[in-house]
């Protein structure tokens, strides 16, 4: 009895040295050369692949309502070739609001075209309300929206409510304008928007004879304080509806006219918010449509900065959404220690703080759940310190350099695929003192 006890014991403590022999092996594999992805905590990060980058155009949800049918692009090849396509959209009376709950990465934009006026709710002076009745959800979906919103997501709202030219009649038969006019009047006046004050623009186009109207043309020759949007330069509305009434709340001003009139506003919400802008065309060459969405997809997912040293993309990004993406930081075999083009890429940051000696940062460092989650706590914070170090050395006084490591507890993306834990690991700068 006594021999078999000691055998017992025995063969337990083989197993607890393999164990522990198995996880000292696991943890010095994650010490081996890998890419330390960095993303923004405030935008979502999924995946979007598509072989053919004409292909996407046909899905392209951000064209207000008009279908796309033989519609090629106004770019080159080499274009869409090299356009990065790592998003999820949907219209939002497609939104499953309980899986969203579950996964608010599920989506990184939700996109509201123009309403008819006919189907446009007013509950109230809540726009955001408005829309959400507007698209029959519930109180509970309204509320699981705004969160979303909250934790990152964009809400993209393409023009307002517009009205055709047969909604209201006169009891001879004849088109009843006063009765639309006051409709769409009534519907859009004295509006906000998460709190934000909302400008009505609207317009109506030219009677024809009795029946028909011209289709109304604008064009605006624009402008930005942000230095991306520079060569957005000539946009178009072309539309057949009879009376048209675009939203723009008071926010982030992108895109204006040269003549100070706001054509893309963003309204900031938690890690996320709301981009509105107007119905522009995106068929026509001639006119930046279609680059405008381009654009705004990829600045609002601040893909913008994947290209190195361009300080004014960082300048761009720090001033408008308070954090930073870079991406591929390489460490040292067996080290905390940058590369020298990792080290490179914080060159912009520190410039940042040069020009702006008031700026003090947090340096959040992240990892997958490989390992113990001891070791994931550990090797987070001392990879925020390494890049630290480095922006010391680049003169930024360490007084202004917050370091925070959380390991494995905020992932943005499933462990269970090398995808996913690929965007786990990832360190994130943000803005906390101006």
């Amino acid at each position: 009895m006594r021999s078999y006890i000691f055998g017992l014991l025995g063969l337990i403590l083989f197993v607890n040295g393999c164990a522990t022999k198995s996880e000292s092996v696991l943890e010095k594999k994650i010490l081996s050369p890998e890419s330390v992805e960095i993303y923004d905590v405030s935008v979502n990060h999924m995946w979007r692949k598509i072989n053919n980058g004409r292909t996407l155009l046909k899905d392209f949800p951000f064209v207000a309502y008009k279908p796309i049918l033989d519609f090629n692009g106004k770019f080159s090849d080499q274009f869409y070739d090299k356009v990065d396509y790592r998003y999820k959209f949907s219209p939002l009376k497609d939104v499953d609001f309980w899986k969203l709950r579950t996964n608010p990465f599920m989506e990184d934009f939700v996109y509201v075209l123009p309403t008819w006026a006919n189907e446009f709710k007013r509950v109230s002076n809540d726009l955001f309300s408005n829309i959400g009745y507007s698209y029959n959800l519930s109180s509970k979906e309204q509320e699981i929206l705004k969160w979303w919103i909250g934790e990152g997501g964009i809400l993209w709202i393409e023009g307002g409510i517009y009205s055709t030219r047969y909604d209201t009649f006169k009891k001879n038969g004849e088109i009843d304008k006063v009765a639309i006019n006051a409709k769409i009047i009534d519907k859009s006046k004295n509006l906000n928007f998460l709190n934000r004050r909302i400008k009505t623009y609207i317009y109506k186009s030219k009677r024809i004879d009795a029946v028909n109207y011209e289709t109304l043309k604008l064009t605006y020759k624009t402008k930005s304080k942000i230095s991306y949007f520079y060569d957005i330069k000539d946009l178009q509305i072309l539309t057949d509806n009879f009376l048209t009434a675009d939203f723009m709340p008071k926010g982030d001003y992108l895109l204006e006219s040269v003549k100070g009139k706001p054509l893309v506003s963003f309204v900031r919400y938690g890690k996320g918010g709301a981009v509105f802008l107007r119905p522009f065309e995106f068929q026509d060459k001639r006119f930046d449509g279609e680059l405008l969405r381009w654009k705004l997809i990829f600045f609002l997912m601040n893909k913008m900065y994947l290209k190195d040293g361009a300080y004014q993309s960082v300048k761009d990004n720090f001033d408008n959404h308070k954090t930073i993406t870079l991406h591929n930081l390489h460490f040292v075999y067996n080290s905390y220690q940058l590369l020298p083009k990792s080290i490179k890429l914080l060159r912009p940051i520190a410039q940042y703080l040069i020009a702006n000696p008031n700026t003090k940062i947090k340096v959040e460092g992240n990892t997958d759940d490989i390992a113990s989650r001891k070791y994931n706590n550990k090797l987070s914070k001392n990879r925020a310190k390494s890049v630290k170090k480095e922006l010391i050395k680049m003169g930024i006084s360490s007084t202004r350099i917050f370091t925070v490591g959380y390991g494995e507890d905020r992932p943005v993306a499933t462990n269970k695929t090398a995808q996913g834990r690929t965007l786990n690991r990832r360190v994130d700068f943000i803005i906390i003192r101006k």
